[in-house]
């Protein structure tokens, strides 16, 4: 997908470490493909929003192009909003990256059969962290096409509320 097929696309972050987001955040402004970006902290959060009621008098939020799962989450984990968004009518074919500090096997393995489309394992060496940072960017912004938020199902009983900063 290129900047011009998909101009500004929104990522749903959802991580609850400040540094980590702050670093996340601080890379992919400095790519050309400007991305806006909504935060989660809290699995709950997300599915609270994958609760909310679509109102009949109004169009469905647009869905992020992306979802940027950390699995380490206070309360309930990352696991809980990859399979929420599995079973979601319009969100079930957004792509799930997980960008998790876990290297476990039994991690990635569950991760990739419940429906994650990549699992990257978080590095505490900054470079290493951009540099995975700017290959998840390219991948999913240019090497391929994402699902245009149009084409998913607006009849959907519930869709996500605010995904993005205000």
């Amino acid at each position: 997908m290129t900047a011009l097929e998909n101009i500004n696309p929104s990522f749903l972050v959802v991580e609850d470490s400040d540094e980590d987001y702050a670093a996340l955040e601080r890379i992919l402004k400095r790519n050309p493909v400007q991305v806006r970006l909504a935060r989660c902290t809290r699995a709950e959060e997300v599915l609270s929003m994958l609760s909310a009621p679509v109102l009949p008098e109004r169009a469905p939020p647009p869905l992020p192009a992306l979802i940027v799962l950390d699995l380490n989450l206070p309360g309930l984990d990352g696991r809980a909003v990859l399979t929420a968004v599995r079973q979601h009518p319009r969100m079930k074919r957004t792509p799930v990256v997980i960008f998790s500090t876990s290297s476990s096997p039994s991690d990635i393995a569950w991760c990739y059969e419940n429906g994650a489309n990549s699992y990257h394992v978080k590095d505490t060496d900054y470079m290493a962290f951009k540099r995975a940072v700017d290959l998840l960017v390219d991948y999913w912004l240019d090497a391929v096409r994402l699902p245009h938020a149009a084409s998913a199902s607006a009849s959907a009983s519930a869709a996500p509320a605010a995904l993005e900063k205000p």
